[in-house]
Parts: C-alpha cells; structure tokens; sequence
C-alpha cells in the first residue's frame, strides 16, 4: 500500500500583466490584472505594491517595476506571471527576494533553467524563473507564495521608442488599474533633452516635470491609489538631428546613434490581383477586428479596381471566394469577414498557391503557428499584418522578409500609419562605408527609415567615423556621416551594450535554426531572457553550486573559493539509463523464458435462493462498477447478449475512437462498444471490448441535435469556457463520436492556442493526436514538446513512437536507444525509476517487426532479445508528480498491480510511478483463455496545473511484436479523487 502523502494543493495563481507599450490608444487598458483559480475561486492573492521607475536618454527607454504580491490564503501557492512584449523589447533584469533581500537572477540555458527551478521546486524551496514562450511573450515562475506572507518581484526592460508622424518620441506605461494599489510610486527621468517633455497622459493632476539643467524629473508616491489614467509621454525631436551615446568596455566601445531626417518614400506599385489570408484560428479573437478593417477599407478605396482572392486559415487553408472590387466597394468582402468564425489551432504550412493563386498577398495574423510550421511557402510577397498584442513579431518580420515584403505592426500604428507603409517604398539603409575598427553594426541591411533609424556596433575606439547610405533597392539617394570621436560622453544610465546585444539577437532571430547556438551565448553572456536564455533565481550557494551556475555578485566570493578547494559533494551528478538498462534486459530475459503453469480456476456460481434478499444485495455489492453505458459483447458464436454495467459517475471522461496498425483489422463497431476485430472461423485474434466514456459535464448535457446544431451549440458555450482544456477535449470527443471527424480534429486543434508552451495541454493533445490516427500532427506536437522538454526521457521516448507511428523506423529505433545514452538528473531518474523496461520492450519490438530495414549495429547486443508477448498494455499520463496506476486482472480473478507485480498466470508489471509522466506496463506471455479487465486508478497527484484533469492514454495490444500485432488507444480524463478502478477495456482470449 501506497503511504505518502500529498502537502500540496491543486491549486495554481495566474498572474496575467499585460504591459502593452503599443502606441494604439485600445491598448492602454491592458494592466496588471489577477486572477486565481483555487477550488472556491476565491480571490486570495493582490498586488500590494507597484513601484516603477523609468529612465529616457535619446530614444531608449528603461523600465523597473517593482510588484509586491500578498498571498492572504492559509494554502502555498505557486505564482505564474506571464505578459507579452512589443517588438523588439526583452527582458534584460530579474529578481525575487529571498530571506528579505532582492537576490538578482542569473541567464541560464532555458531548458537548464527549467529543469533546475522545477528540481529545486519540489525539495520546497525558494526559486524563481522567469523565461520567453512562444513570440514575444515572457513568463515567470515563483515559488512559494507563503500562507499569509508576501513575494517581491522586479522586472526590468530597455525599448526603442518609436518615432510619431507628428516627429515626436512616445513612451507609453499602461496605469489604469481597476482596483486600488495600498502603495504606488512612480519616477520618470529624461536625460539630455533640449526640450520639456510634454504630457498627452498622465495619472493625476500633480504628475508633472521639473528640470535640473538638460534632465528632467518627475515623481508622485500615494497609498490607496487607483489611477484612471496612463502614462503617456512624448519627446519633441527635429529633422536632421543625430544623438548617440559611447559606453566603454575595456579597450572598446559600444555606441548607439539616433539618427532623425525627413526620409522620401516613392508609391508601391500594387498588382490588381491581391491574396487575402485572415487567420480565423481561435487566437483572432484577440485581435484588433475594427482596426484591420479600417486598414483594408482605406487600402481597398486607395486602389479602387482590382480583385480578392479570400484565403481563409486554421489548422487548415481554404480559399473562400473571388471578389471583384470596382470603385473601391467592398461590401460583400467585408461583410464576409465580419461574419466569420473563429475557431481550431493554426497551421501556416497549409498555406499553398494552388488555393489562393496571386501576386500579392496581405496575411492578417499574430505570428503563431502552434498547430504546424511556421513557414508560408507561396513564393510571393507577403505583408503580414499583426494587431493582436500577443504575437511573434519575428516570425512576422522574418516572413515578409523572406519574400520581398515588409511587416506592418498594426499595434503600434494608427490605420492610416499603417497605409502609409504599404501605399510607400520607404528610404533605406543601404550599405555603411566603415571607418577603421567599427564592426558588429546592427540592424542588418537594407534597414527601412521611417522618420529616424537607431543604428549601433562596436568601435576599437572613442574616435571613429562612419558614413551611412541610404536609398531605394541598389540606388544611394542620401549619406550621412557619424562623428563618433566628437561624442565622447558615456552613456551612464543607459546600458548601450545591451541595447547593441537586443540589436543583434533581433536580426539573429530571423533565421533562428541557423543562430540558435549564437543566441544562446548572446543571451547568456548579456543577461537577456531569449527563446534559448531564461533569467534563474535560487535560494542559497549549495544550490548554485549543486548545478554548476554562476551566481550573481553577492554569492560569487564564495562561489570561486569553493570551486577553487574543487569540492565535489554538492555538485549534481547526471547519469544515464544504460546499467539499469543492462539488468532489465537479464531480468526480462528470463521472465520471457521461465514457463508458468496457473493451476486451472473454475467460475463459481452464484446461488441464490429464492427469497433471500440479503444474498440479493451481496450480489448487488459485488457487481462491476466502472462502466458508464451499456456494452455489447460478443460471444465466440458471435450471436451478441448485452450487458449491464452499474453507472458509477467519473467527471470529465473521453471517449476513445478505434485505432489499429491497419485498416482492414477493423471490422464492426456497435452502439456502447468498439470491436478491434470479428472472430471467423479461421480468425482466433482476441477482440478488445471498450466502454463508452462520455464527459458529465453540464455543457455535453446540453447538447442536442446533428452535429451542424451541435457546433452552433458549442459556439455559444465556448465563450464561458474559452481557457479550459477539457472543454475542447470534450467538444471534439463529441464530434467523433458522431463521425464528424473534420470537426472533431478542428476543436481538438485548440489546444494549441490556449497557453504557450504548455507541454502538459500539448502532450494530451498528442495522445489524442495518436488515438485519431493524425499521426503527421501527432509527430510536430511531440516534436515540440521534446523541444521544450529536453530534460525528460519521456519526451524522447513520445517522440520516437510518433515517428513509428508515421512509418520512420529507423529514426524511432534511434531515437529510443538515445533515451537510454543521455543523462538525467537525480531527480527525474529516481522519477523515472522503471522506465528501462518500456524503452526496452519498444526498442525489440521495432526490431522485431521492421529488422529487415533497420540499422542496429549501435545496440549494445546485449539489449536486443526476443520479447514477443500475446498481451502488452501501455499507461501513460500527462502530468508530472501525478500517481495513477494500471490494473490488469486475468481469467483467474488475480489482479496485477504494483502490490502484486507479478501473477501465477505469468503477468508483470512495470515499476510503480508515484512522482512522474508514467508510463506503466503489464505483459503477458502467454495468455490463459478467458476474460481479462483493464483498470485505472487515479491514486493522487501534489502538482499546482492551470491545464484541467489528467489525461491518461491506454495503449492495448494482442500479438505484440509478431505480424498479427494489433493495437487499441484509448485516452481519458481523470481528476484527484477518482481512485477505484475505472474500467477502460476487457478482451478475451
């Protein structure tokens, strides 16, 4: 019997701050909001304090806020605080405090970083991590929020501030809380100005500038505040004015200049033939609708006559229709995308010429493909459009790049900004005449100028000179020379080495699989958080040292003295699976060769004499319970006899659709039951009976109808249930259910928008992925989670059994001996206790099967061993530090589980997994005839998770690893306190 328990809850804090520096006065109230999902949804935690300081010189801005959270509940809580970026801004600083003091974070490799917050997590200590997800979008992890105490958080940012129409600089600090602040500063300090900034937005009346020669200074500090407005504070700035600043770094220099001009631009030559692609997946509800229709209304009557061809994008690509715009009328157009649905992850790699065939394109969009490649393979010019706060401005960037087009960041820009850039070919920086030791200038070439350009690099010394070119495709129109030895004044408050870093990391970015090792490094080396590079807090020295991370200045004395002494005891040691791998693979060997010989167990009866009602209700008592419908089950005449089964009801259950390894080994299914094969004469295959799993949800109750009703049903519901995972996995259950499998894969596709990077929501849409036979989606989804994921042999191991499934055998045989070879901390090899076994049985089972055309020789021989089994069920499940266990009970009653890992039948079992993904085994070598029942006990989990009920995936074959192999999926929803077996299947052999 199991003895642990769980200390803590399954709850999870959901800090949601949306510091929107866009220009778009829509985006102004979007400010740090909180929300909590506890099981009373009661709102325990509040920012306490917001302390922010802001420093201007020339066009950069640095931003500190400083957030204090009270965590008012009796309960620990985790803390995920995640917001969103604009373009080309990062996060450089980060800090948690620790024992009373802000302990500043140190730039990690992110999958290090992830796989040392999540280690040190669970011996309950204080750490912090603050990393970038998908697009320009950040998140931090804190842990703990004390019971009744508080967590102090800092957070700090450079930008480049963009240049108005109206040749001013803007800055932008969103401040209109909906709720009142106890303690709230701000300070805004402009360096080196000529002129007072003025203030289009402030906070309160008494926000206002004083001046200390060219610095100007303001500040205000109230208790109880709650602001109704936002900071919104503009720079005056001339034509032909150059401002840069020289920062020293040992015998060198970094500079950045600020270059203004009034820049000429000449008219685009548009075709008359332009492809529209409008991204109708889920996440377009978050864009800015009326702004994109603005946007094409002026660019529709700019151009007056020409035609539309309509693409529309989700996880699939759909032309949907020609329009022929004569005198700049669009009704019909634009009252098609008003109407339009928004629903189904995202897939760009769909995109193809042969559905939308034009010269042009115009792709409204945010930069996230979660359901596919991001790659848009049309071969022709593509001006990307992004109004969604939430987005990949690189990816964006790097589109339109690639194709000969340009970007338009509809967040920043007004409506008719953003026609000016695509009516206009703008000025450009062309090419740059070095002087004597400049080198790394960023941004790269061409680089557009729309009323100034932000250029920096590295000069060998104070006095150099540079000559910039500007003009249109190869033709210079205009130079500029830079004086570099004439501005010997140091930065001071501005870090310029850190803007030149963001600089490059930007243009690095384009071509990320290229530069992937050089961002890791840029990263690394000048503290800013990238897709590569996370910011890490940890509690004290030992831990620092344990894995082996440089600590930040106050820990870095004693650091060096202890790695001087070369002191071992502390320091992490990684191993690999290879001796566990050897001594499971003797042990297999000689339970597949030992020969069992169960005594013969005959039913018993039940007698019941007439009028006895007490031996009725032991009868009652002792009846099955986990089947939730009526089942069909057929005998070995094949005449059917029905079945009842007691309800026993289990939330947020899915039902399972067939999948085998060919398609002709399906042949019947019937109402409450899915049949893996029909017996004939010359057919003795076992058949695998699965009970009907349906949701009990009150939305599934709801609907009613054919499955067009039902959609327009769910699209009514969704807008309560929009975040949560099980929602989707239950609509889309419903879908296949009824044979709408188009639907079905649509709704399930939703995953992928719901939170980025979220390998536990990702790994239950594989399972489905897999169980639907959408192998080729099943292989990206895995790809991405091994990706995120590196650290865990499980995501390995999903990996290679998604290439099988797609017909990559060799790369799946590699891929899982590769599980075995790499090292893995203490911690998740202790988890993982047992895995050797699958890997084992799944390796000589590809082997086996395809050995013909398979390249062993790297395979220790040592492993590869005949391991063919009649019966072999597979148990994975979604989440970490989640306990659920397989029972597997044969013809003779005896049940297999982890307190009785082995039977007189020949059964085994696989290692218990307390603490981890799974998976659990049972095999059989030789199966008694009769009727064996598969369970699963969700025995408890102590993990805080955002992402709904745990999902399990049952994978259940007969004739494993012989040519008669047959395979049945299944996948389910479980939650915390469903321990009693659930029945998810019985066959008979």
């Amino acid at each position: 019997m199991k003895h642990y328990a769980y200390s803590r809850l399954n709850l999870i804090l959901i800090l949601f701050t949306l510091l929107s520096l866009a220009s778009c006065k829509e985006a102004l109230s979007q400010v740090p909001v909180l929300k909590i999902a506890t099981e009373g949804n009661e709102q325990s935690v509040r920012l306490e304090s917001l302390h922010t300081q802001v420093r201007i010189s020339g066009n950069i801005a640095s931003t500190v806020m400083t957030m204090t959270f009270r965590n008012s509940s009796n309960r620990i809580l985790e803390g995920e605080l995640t917001f969103p970026l604009p373009e080309g801004v990062s996060v450089s600083r980060y800090a948690l405090d620790i024992n009373g003091k802000m302990r500043e974070a140190v730039p990690v490799e992110k999958a290090k970083a992830t796989e040392v917050f999540e280690d040190v997590e669970h011996r309950r200590v204080d750490p912090g991590l603050l990393e970038k997800v998908e697009g320009n979008n950040f998140r931090t992890r804190i842990y703990p929020l004390p019971a009744g105490g508080t967590r102090k958080v800092l957070i700090a940012y450079e930008q480049e501030l963009r240049f108005t129409a109206q040749k001013t600089l803007t800055y932008r600090l969103p401040l209109n809380y909906k709720t009142s602040i106890p303690s709230f500063s701000l300070k805004v300090t402009v360096f080196e100005s000529s002129q007072k900034p003025e203030l289009s937005e402030q906070p309160d009346g008494s926000f206002s500038f004083n001046s200390k020669g060219n610095t100007y200074i303001a500040e205000m500090t109230r208790k109880d505040y709650n602001s109704k407005h936002s900071l919104v504070l503009n720079l005056p700035k001339g034509n032909d004015v150059t401002e840069s600043l020289m920062q020293q770094a040992g015998d060198s220099y970094y500079f950045l200049s600020n270059i203004f001009m009034d820049a000429p631009s000449r008219p685009h030559a548009w075709s008359k033939n332009i492809g529209l692609i409008w991204d109708v997946s889920l996440s377009g509800l978050q864009r800015d609708h009326e702004k994109e229709l603005d946007l094409l209304d002026a660019f529709i009557r700019k151009r007056k006559n020409l035609t539309i061809e309509l693409g529309l994008l989700n996880h699939e690509f759909k032309a949907a229709g020609i329009y022929t715009i004569k005198n700049g009328d669009w009704t019909m157009l634009r009252e098609k995308l008003t109407k339009l649905v928004y629903d189904g992850g995202t897939d760009y790699s769909s995109i193809h010429a042969k559905a939308l065939n034009a010269d042009e394109y115009l792709f409204f969009t945010d930069g996230l493909s979660g359901f596919g490649e991001n790659k848009v393979p049309l071969g022709k010019p593509v001006y990307t459009i992004c109004s969604a706060v939430r987005a990949d401005f690189s990816q964006l960037n790097r589109i339109s790049q690639q194709s000969g087009a340009k970007f338009i960041n509809l967040v920043q820009l007004s409506a008719k900004e953003a026609l000016e850039q695509l009516e206009n070919d703008e000025l450009q920086l062309i090419g740059v005449k070095k002087g004597a030791g400049i080198s790394e200038l960023y941004p790269g070439l061409p680089a557009p100028v729309r009323g100034n350009l932000s250029i920096s690099g590295i000069s060998a010394s104070a006095d150099a000179d540079l000559v910039l070119q500007f003009g249109f495709g190869k033709q210079v129109w205009t130079e500029r020379k830079l004086n570099l030895h004439a501005l010997k004044q140091d930065a001071g408050m501005i870090d310029v080495s850190r803007i030149w870093a963001q600089k490059k990391l930007s243009a690095m970015d384009l071509d990320y699989e290229k530069n992937k090792a050089e961002i890791t490094s840029l990263g690394q080396q000048f503290g800013i958080v990238t897709r590569n590079t996370s910011l890490l807090v940890l509690e004290n020295l030992e831990d620092y040292i344990r894995y082996d991370i440089q600590p930040p200045a106050e820990l870095k004395k004693e650091y060096d003295l202890f790695k001087k002494e070369k002191r071992t005891s502390f320091q992490e040691q990684k191993k690999d699976l290879m001796p566990g791998a050897f001594s499971m693979a003797a042990e297999l060997k000689t339970w597949w060769s030992k020969v069992f010989k169960p005594g013969k167990v005959f039913p018993k009866p039940n007698r019941i004499m007439e009028g006895d009602p007490s031996a009725r209700a032991d009868m009652a008592a002792a009846a099955p319970v986990a089947s939730v419908q009526n089942v069909v089950i057929r005998g070995a005449s094949s005449a059917p006899r029905t079945a009842r089964y007691e309800s026993e009801a289990r939330s947020s259950q899915s039902l399972s659709e067939v999948v085998v390894t060919r398609k002709d080994q399906l042949s019947g299914k019937v109402s409450g039951l899915q049949v893996l094969s029909s017996r004939g004469a010359r057919d003795n295959r076992p058949e695998i009976v699965i009970p009907e799993f349906k949701s009990d949800k009150d939305y599934i109750k709801k609907l009613k109808g054919d499955p067009d009703q039902v959609y327009e049903q769910y699209l009514g519901l969704r807008k309560d249930y929009q975040t949560t995972p099980s929602f989707y996995l239950d609509m889309a259950n419903w879908f296949y259910q009824h044979k709408d499998a188009q639907r079905g894969l649509m709704i399930l596709s939703n995953l992928t928008e719901l939170e980025l990077e979220n390998a536990e929501i990702y790994k239950s849409l594989a399972y489905k992925l897999k169980q639907t036979g959408n192998y080729q989606k099943e292989l990206f989804i895995s790809r991405k989670i091994m990706e995120w994921r590196p650290m865990e042999a499980q995501s390995y191991r999903d990996y290679a059994l998604a290439l099988a499934d797609c017909g990559s055998y060799q790369a799946a045989l590699d891929t899982l001996y590769g599980v075995l070879n790499k090292n893995y901390n203490a911690q998740i090899s202790n988890r993982d206790r047992g895995i050797e076994e699958i890997i084992l049985s799944e390796i000589n089972n590809l082997v086996r099967l395809h050995g013909a055309k398979l390249n062993s020789s790297k395979i220790d021989k040592k492993l590869l061993f005949d391991l063919a089994v009649e019966v072999r069920v597979v148990l994975n499940w979604n989440k970490n530090d989640t306990d659920i266990d397989l029972w597997v009970t044969d013809p003779n009653q005896e049940k297999c589980f982890y307190s009785n890992k082995s039977t007189a039948a020949g059964g085994r079992i696989s290692a218990d997994v307390t603490r981890g993904y799974g998976p659990e085994q049972f095999m059989i070598k030789k199966a008694v005839r009769g009727k064996y029942k598969i369970e699963v006990n969700y025995y408890g989990d102590s993990q805080l998770s955002i992402s709904g009920p745990t999902t399990v995936m049952a994978e259940i074959y007969t004739h494993y690893g012989t040519a008669a192999q047959q395979r049945k999926i299944i996948t389910l929803q479980l939650s915390n306190g469903q321990n009693g077996g659930v029945l998810i299947g019985e066959f008979s052999f």
